[in-house]
Protein backbone atom coordinates (compact mmCIF):
# COMPACT_ATOMS: atom_id res chain seq x y z
CA UNK A 1 0.00 0.00 0.00
CA UNK A 2 3.07 2.20 -0.43
CA UNK A 3 2.92 3.90 -3.23
CA UNK A 4 6.05 6.08 -4.97
CA UNK A 5 4.98 6.52 -8.31
CA UNK A 6 5.65 10.20 -9.45
CA UNK A 7 1.82 11.34 -9.67
CA UNK A 8 1.22 10.36 -6.09
CA UNK A 9 4.67 12.06 -4.92
CA UNK A 10 3.79 14.88 -6.59
CA UNK A 11 0.16 15.37 -5.11
CA UNK A 12 1.80 14.90 -1.54
CA UNK A 13 4.56 17.50 -1.93
CA UNK A 14 1.71 20.54 -2.29
CA UNK A 15 -0.70 21.72 -0.37
CA UNK A 16 -3.39 24.11 0.01
CA UNK A 17 -0.90 27.27 0.53
CA UNK A 18 0.36 25.92 -2.85
CA UNK A 19 3.84 27.82 -1.12
CA UNK A 20 5.84 24.47 0.13
CA UNK A 21 6.52 21.68 -1.65
CA UNK A 22 8.45 18.94 0.48
CA UNK A 23 8.74 15.31 -1.63
CA UNK A 24 7.81 12.12 0.41
CA UNK A 25 9.53 8.92 -0.20
CA UNK A 26 6.04 7.30 0.06
CA UNK A 27 2.59 7.80 0.42
CA UNK A 28 0.52 4.93 2.38
CA UNK A 29 -2.70 4.99 1.33
CA UNK A 30 -6.17 2.39 1.65
CA UNK A 31 -4.73 1.40 4.86
CA UNK A 32 -5.93 0.11 8.57
CA UNK A 33 -4.76 0.81 11.59
CA UNK A 34 -2.08 -2.65 11.82
CA UNK A 35 -0.66 -0.85 8.18
CA UNK A 36 -0.34 2.37 9.51
CA UNK A 37 1.54 1.02 12.67
CA UNK A 38 3.51 -0.63 10.87
CA UNK A 39 4.98 2.36 8.90
CA UNK A 40 5.37 4.39 12.32
CA UNK A 41 7.31 1.39 13.45
CA UNK A 42 9.69 1.35 10.53
CA UNK A 43 10.33 5.03 9.45
CA UNK A 44 11.29 7.63 11.41
CA UNK A 45 9.34 10.61 10.04
CA UNK A 46 5.30 10.17 9.28
CA UNK A 47 3.30 12.30 8.94
CA UNK A 48 -0.76 12.07 8.47
CA UNK A 49 -3.13 14.10 5.57
CA UNK A 50 -6.34 14.52 4.90
CA UNK A 51 -7.88 16.83 2.95
CA UNK A 52 -4.24 19.09 2.62
CA UNK A 53 -5.99 21.96 3.27
CA UNK A 54 -2.45 23.04 5.23
CA UNK A 55 -0.77 26.12 4.61
CA UNK A 56 2.47 25.51 5.13
CA UNK A 57 3.42 22.03 4.47
CA UNK A 58 2.27 20.89 8.31
CA UNK A 59 0.65 17.58 5.86
CA UNK A 60 4.38 16.85 4.02
CA UNK A 61 6.85 14.88 5.09
CA UNK A 62 10.46 14.99 3.34
CA UNK A 63 12.14 11.92 2.48
CA UNK A 64 9.33 10.28 4.89
CA UNK A 65 5.91 8.88 4.39
CA UNK A 66 2.60 10.82 3.91
CA UNK A 67 -0.48 8.68 5.47
CA UNK A 68 -3.40 9.09 3.37
CA UNK A 69 -6.60 9.14 6.32
CA UNK A 70 -9.55 9.95 3.82
CA UNK A 71 -9.89 6.00 3.33
CA UNK A 72 -10.34 5.96 7.72
CA UNK A 73 -13.88 8.04 7.38
CA UNK A 74 -16.10 5.50 8.86
CA UNK A 75 -19.06 6.97 11.80
CA UNK A 76 -19.67 4.59 13.47
CA UNK A 77 -22.23 5.75 16.30
CA UNK A 78 -24.23 8.84 16.87
CA UNK A 79 -25.73 8.92 20.50
CA UNK A 80 -27.00 11.82 22.51
CA UNK A 81 -24.61 13.81 23.69
CA UNK A 82 -21.78 12.42 21.33
CA UNK A 83 -20.37 10.90 17.88
CA UNK A 84 -17.94 8.54 16.94
CA UNK A 85 -16.06 9.07 13.96
CA UNK A 86 -12.78 7.67 12.14
CA UNK A 87 -10.21 10.50 11.10
CA UNK A 88 -10.49 10.56 7.61
CA UNK A 89 -14.54 11.74 7.85
CA UNK A 90 -15.40 15.24 6.59
CA UNK A 91 -16.82 17.48 8.60
CA UNK A 92 -19.87 17.79 6.03
CA UNK A 93 -20.47 13.95 6.33
CA UNK A 94 -20.28 14.17 10.21
CA UNK A 95 -23.17 16.46 10.04
CA UNK A 96 -25.19 14.52 7.53
CA UNK A 97 -25.13 11.53 10.73
CA UNK A 98 -26.19 13.90 13.55
CA UNK A 99 -28.37 16.86 12.05
CA UNK A 100 -31.20 13.91 11.31
CA UNK A 101 -31.25 13.34 14.82
CA UNK A 102 -31.43 17.18 15.84
CA UNK A 103 -27.67 17.35 16.59
CA UNK A 104 -24.36 18.86 15.88
CA UNK A 105 -21.02 19.45 17.00
CA UNK A 106 -20.55 23.13 18.89
CA UNK A 107 -18.04 23.99 16.79
CA UNK A 108 -17.43 24.05 13.32
CA UNK A 109 -14.99 25.41 10.55
CA UNK A 110 -16.49 27.71 7.71
CA UNK A 111 -15.21 24.74 5.70
CA UNK A 112 -17.03 21.40 6.09
CA UNK A 113 -15.03 19.81 3.32
CA UNK A 114 -12.31 19.53 5.80
CA UNK A 115 -11.59 15.70 7.80
CA UNK A 116 -11.92 15.73 11.60
CA UNK A 117 -8.64 14.38 12.05
CA UNK A 118 -7.02 17.36 10.40
CA UNK A 119 -8.80 19.72 11.80
CA UNK A 120 -8.34 18.82 15.64
CA UNK A 121 -3.94 18.04 14.95
CA UNK A 122 -4.59 21.89 15.04
CA UNK A 123 -7.41 23.29 16.82
CA UNK A 124 -10.12 24.26 14.65
CA UNK A 125 -11.86 27.60 15.05
CA UNK A 126 -15.47 28.96 13.83
CA UNK A 127 -17.80 31.62 14.74
CA UNK A 128 -19.18 29.47 18.11
CA UNK A 129 -15.44 29.62 19.63
CA UNK A 130 -16.92 32.43 21.71
CA UNK A 131 -18.99 29.84 23.30
CA UNK A 132 -17.58 26.93 22.70
CA UNK A 133 -13.98 26.88 22.61
CA UNK A 134 -11.61 24.90 19.84
CA UNK A 135 -12.91 21.89 18.03
CA UNK A 136 -10.00 20.38 20.43
CA UNK A 137 -11.93 21.48 23.12
CA UNK A 138 -14.87 19.54 22.43
CA UNK A 139 -13.73 15.69 22.25
CA UNK A 140 -14.64 13.36 24.79
CA UNK A 141 -12.10 10.68 23.75
CA UNK A 142 -9.60 9.74 21.39
CA UNK A 143 -7.87 6.41 19.79
CA UNK A 144 -4.50 7.42 18.86
CA UNK A 145 -1.28 5.21 17.30
CA UNK A 146 1.68 7.33 19.06
CA UNK A 147 5.32 7.53 17.25
CA UNK A 148 5.95 4.13 17.81
CA UNK A 149 2.76 2.55 16.64
CA UNK A 150 0.90 1.33 19.75
CA UNK A 151 -2.61 2.36 19.66
CA UNK A 152 -3.77 3.61 22.56
CA UNK A 153 -7.33 5.20 23.74
CA UNK A 154 -7.32 8.25 25.89
CA UNK A 155 -9.17 11.44 26.80
CA UNK A 156 -8.93 14.71 25.39
CA UNK A 157 -5.96 15.46 26.91
CA UNK A 158 -3.19 13.87 24.38
CA UNK A 159 -0.50 15.81 23.03
CA UNK A 160 -1.87 14.82 19.56
CA UNK A 161 -4.46 17.27 19.59
CA UNK A 162 -3.16 20.83 17.86
CA UNK A 163 0.06 18.65 17.40
CA UNK A 164 -0.12 18.65 13.85
CA UNK A 165 0.61 15.24 13.47
CA UNK A 166 3.94 15.30 15.36
CA UNK A 167 2.57 13.10 18.31
CA UNK A 168 1.12 10.48 16.70
CA UNK A 169 -1.63 9.81 14.62
CA UNK A 170 -5.82 10.74 15.29
CA UNK A 171 -7.34 6.82 14.30
CA UNK A 172 -10.85 7.80 15.71
CA UNK A 173 -12.58 10.34 18.13
CA UNK A 174 -15.29 10.98 20.13
CA UNK A 175 -16.88 14.51 19.96
CA UNK A 176 -19.47 16.18 21.59
CA UNK A 177 -22.73 16.77 20.02
CA UNK A 178 -25.27 19.72 21.38
CA UNK A 179 -28.75 20.17 19.97
CA UNK A 180 -29.26 21.81 16.36
CA UNK A 181 -31.68 24.49 15.41
CA UNK A 182 -33.70 23.87 12.32
CA UNK A 183 -33.01 27.77 11.48
CA UNK A 184 -31.08 30.55 12.04
CA UNK A 185 -31.33 34.30 12.13
CA UNK A 186 -28.30 35.63 9.88
CA UNK A 187 -27.67 38.87 10.01
CA UNK A 188 -24.79 40.51 7.78
CA UNK A 189 -24.25 44.08 9.47
CA UNK A 190 -21.88 47.13 7.68
CA UNK A 191 -20.19 49.56 9.14
CA UNK A 192 -18.60 52.64 7.79
CA UNK A 193 -14.87 52.05 10.75
CA UNK A 194 -12.96 49.40 11.87
CA UNK A 195 -13.64 50.78 15.46
CA UNK A 196 -17.41 50.44 15.23
CA UNK A 197 -16.83 46.83 13.58
CA UNK A 198 -14.44 45.84 16.43
CA UNK A 199 -16.83 47.61 19.56
CA UNK A 200 -20.31 45.92 18.18
CA UNK A 201 -17.79 42.33 18.45
CA UNK A 202 -16.87 43.44 21.69
CA UNK A 203 -20.56 43.91 23.10
CA UNK A 204 -21.72 41.24 21.42
CA UNK A 205 -19.10 38.59 23.05
CA UNK A 206 -19.86 40.68 26.39
CA UNK A 207 -23.40 40.15 25.94
CA UNK A 208 -23.10 36.61 24.32
CA UNK A 209 -26.51 36.46 23.11
CA UNK A 210 -25.51 35.63 19.52
CA UNK A 211 -24.47 31.88 18.61
CA UNK A 212 -21.99 33.14 15.98
CA UNK A 213 -19.79 35.78 15.36
CA UNK A 214 -17.14 37.03 12.67
CA UNK A 215 -15.97 40.10 11.32
CA UNK A 216 -14.79 40.55 8.20
CA UNK A 217 -12.83 42.96 5.65
CA UNK A 218 -12.91 42.81 2.10
CA UNK A 219 -12.89 44.85 -0.95
CA UNK A 220 -15.70 43.83 -3.39
CA UNK A 221 -16.31 46.07 -6.73
CA UNK A 222 -13.47 48.92 -5.80
CA UNK A 223 -15.19 49.30 -2.25
CA UNK A 224 -13.89 48.30 1.06
CA UNK A 225 -16.58 46.71 3.27
CA UNK A 226 -16.42 46.56 7.09
CA UNK A 227 -18.84 43.34 7.74
CA UNK A 228 -19.81 41.60 10.72
CA UNK A 229 -21.41 38.34 10.51
CA UNK A 230 -24.02 38.06 13.63
CA UNK A 231 -26.16 34.53 13.87
CA UNK A 232 -28.54 33.54 16.89
CA UNK A 233 -30.75 30.62 17.01
CA UNK A 234 -33.38 32.35 18.74
CA UNK A 235 -33.79 35.70 17.24
CA UNK A 236 -31.33 37.81 19.45
CA UNK A 237 -31.55 41.33 19.11
CA UNK A 238 -29.26 44.04 17.76
CA UNK A 239 -30.46 46.82 19.63
CA UNK A 240 -27.35 49.06 20.87
CA UNK A 241 -25.04 47.95 17.99
CA UNK A 242 -23.53 50.98 15.51
CA UNK A 243 -23.98 49.46 12.25
CA UNK A 244 -24.96 51.71 9.18
CA UNK A 245 -26.94 49.02 7.56
CA UNK A 246 -28.10 45.43 7.40
CA UNK A 247 -28.98 42.61 5.35
CA UNK A 248 -31.03 40.01 7.55
CA UNK A 249 -32.78 36.59 6.54
CA UNK A 250 -33.74 33.24 8.12
CA UNK A 251 -32.34 30.06 6.28
CA UNK A 252 -31.74 26.47 7.34
CA UNK A 253 -29.02 25.53 9.93
CA UNK A 254 -27.23 23.27 7.43
CA UNK A 255 -27.34 25.97 4.64
CA UNK A 256 -25.69 28.29 6.88
CA UNK A 257 -22.76 25.78 8.03
CA UNK A 258 -22.65 24.83 4.35
CA UNK A 259 -22.28 28.13 2.76
CA UNK A 260 -18.87 28.05 1.41
CA UNK A 261 -19.82 24.99 -0.40
CA UNK A 262 -21.07 27.59 -2.88
CA UNK A 263 -17.77 28.90 -3.55
CA UNK A 264 -15.78 26.00 -4.61
CA UNK A 265 -17.22 26.39 -8.03
CA UNK A 266 -16.85 29.55 -8.33
CA UNK A 267 -12.91 29.66 -7.20
CA UNK A 268 -12.69 26.97 -9.52
CA UNK A 269 -13.53 28.80 -12.63
CA UNK A 270 -11.62 31.85 -11.88
CA UNK A 271 -8.44 29.94 -11.36
CA UNK A 272 -7.95 29.66 -7.70
CA UNK A 273 -9.18 26.34 -6.34
CA UNK A 274 -5.18 24.94 -7.01
CA UNK A 275 -3.30 28.09 -7.35
CA UNK A 276 -1.30 29.72 -4.14
CA UNK A 277 -3.12 30.28 -1.21
CA UNK A 278 -0.87 33.02 0.96
CA UNK A 279 -2.73 32.68 3.66
CA UNK A 280 -1.86 34.08 7.64
CA UNK A 281 -3.72 32.99 11.00
CA UNK A 282 -2.26 35.32 13.87
CA UNK A 283 -3.77 35.70 17.61
CA UNK A 284 -4.18 39.12 18.00
CA UNK A 285 -4.54 41.18 22.01
CA UNK A 286 -7.75 42.79 22.13
CA UNK A 287 -5.80 45.76 22.84
CA UNK A 288 -4.00 45.84 19.38
CA UNK A 289 -6.95 44.53 17.26
CA UNK A 290 -7.95 47.86 15.25
CA UNK A 291 -4.26 48.66 14.96
CA UNK A 292 -3.85 45.43 13.38
CA UNK A 293 -7.35 45.82 10.95
CA UNK A 294 -6.85 49.29 9.72
CA UNK A 295 -3.09 48.69 8.90
CA UNK A 296 -4.87 45.61 6.47
CA UNK A 297 -6.92 48.09 5.35
CA UNK A 298 -3.98 50.16 4.06
CA UNK A 299 -2.29 47.11 2.24
CA UNK A 300 -3.10 47.28 -1.73
CA UNK A 301 -6.33 46.11 -3.20
CA UNK A 302 -4.21 43.58 -5.50
CA UNK A 303 -3.19 41.49 -2.07
CA UNK A 304 -7.17 40.76 -2.28
CA UNK A 305 -8.64 40.10 -5.40
CA UNK A 306 -11.86 39.26 -5.71
CA UNK A 307 -12.26 36.81 -3.62
CA UNK A 308 -9.88 37.55 -0.34
CA UNK A 309 -10.31 38.75 2.67
CA UNK A 310 -9.60 39.42 6.49
CA UNK A 311 -11.55 37.59 9.33
CA UNK A 312 -11.54 38.32 13.24
CA UNK A 313 -13.15 36.29 15.21
CA UNK A 314 -13.17 37.42 18.93
CA UNK A 315 -12.49 34.44 21.42
CA UNK A 316 -12.26 33.99 25.46
CA UNK A 317 -8.95 32.72 26.12
CA UNK A 318 -10.10 30.87 29.03
CA UNK A 319 -12.16 28.28 26.83
CA UNK A 320 -9.29 27.38 24.42
CA UNK A 321 -6.69 24.74 26.21
CA UNK A 322 -4.73 23.61 23.36
CA UNK A 323 -3.45 26.52 21.64
CA UNK A 324 -1.27 29.35 22.66
CA UNK A 325 -3.04 32.87 23.08
CA UNK A 326 -2.24 36.27 23.88
CA UNK A 327 -2.69 37.14 27.43
CA UNK A 328 -6.35 39.24 28.45
CA UNK A 329 -9.89 38.37 28.14
CA UNK A 330 -10.36 39.08 24.99
CA UNK A 331 -8.56 38.33 21.68
CA UNK A 332 -8.85 37.87 18.27
CA UNK A 333 -8.06 35.58 15.47
CA UNK A 334 -6.77 37.67 12.47
CA UNK A 335 -6.86 35.98 9.19
CA UNK A 336 -5.34 37.54 5.82
CA UNK A 337 -7.07 34.96 3.32
CA UNK A 338 -5.10 36.07 0.16
CA UNK A 339 -5.60 34.36 -3.71
CA UNK A 340 -3.03 34.23 -5.46
CA UNK A 341 -3.06 33.40 -9.71
CA UNK A 342 0.67 31.85 -9.35
CA UNK A 343 3.84 32.21 -7.46
CA UNK A 344 4.96 35.78 -8.92
CA UNK A 345 1.72 37.28 -7.77
CA UNK A 346 2.04 35.14 -4.24
CA UNK A 347 5.47 36.91 -3.46
CA UNK A 348 3.94 40.40 -2.32
CA UNK A 349 1.06 38.73 -0.68
CA UNK A 350 3.32 36.59 1.29
CA UNK A 351 5.79 39.82 2.20
CA UNK A 352 3.01 41.55 2.99
CA UNK A 353 2.14 38.49 5.63
CA UNK A 354 5.53 39.27 7.01
CA UNK A 355 5.19 42.21 7.89
CA UNK A 356 1.89 41.77 9.17
CA UNK A 357 3.51 38.78 10.99
CA UNK A 358 6.28 41.10 12.70
CA UNK A 359 3.30 43.91 13.64
CA UNK A 360 1.11 41.41 15.59
CA UNK A 361 4.21 39.78 17.57
CA UNK A 362 5.72 43.26 18.54
CA UNK A 363 2.18 43.61 20.15
CA UNK A 364 2.42 40.16 22.01
CA UNK A 365 0.35 38.03 19.55
CA UNK A 366 0.69 34.85 18.53
CA UNK A 367 0.72 32.72 15.30
CA UNK A 368 -1.95 30.20 14.49
CA UNK A 369 -0.60 27.51 12.48
CA UNK A 370 3.08 28.61 12.62
CA UNK A 371 5.22 26.84 9.78
CA UNK A 372 7.06 24.04 11.42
Amino acid sequence: MLHTDEATLHQAARDYGGLVHHRPAAVLRRSGIAEISAVLRENALVVPRGAGHSLDGQAQALNGVVVDMTGLDTIHEVRSDRVVVDAGAKWSDVLRATLPRGLTPPVLTDYLELTVGGTLSVGGLGGASQHFGAQTDNVLALDVLTPSGELVSCGPAHPVLAGRGRNGIIIRATLRLVPAPETVQWHRLRYSSVAQLVADQRLLIDAGSFDYLEGQLKVRDGRRVRELEAVSHSGASLDGLEFDDADTHVTSYWDFVNRLAASEPVLREAGLRESPHPWCNLFVPDHAVEEVLRHLETEDEDLYSDFGLVLAYPLRPERISALELPAGELVFLVAALRYASDQETARPMVEANDVLTKMVLRAGGTLYLDPL
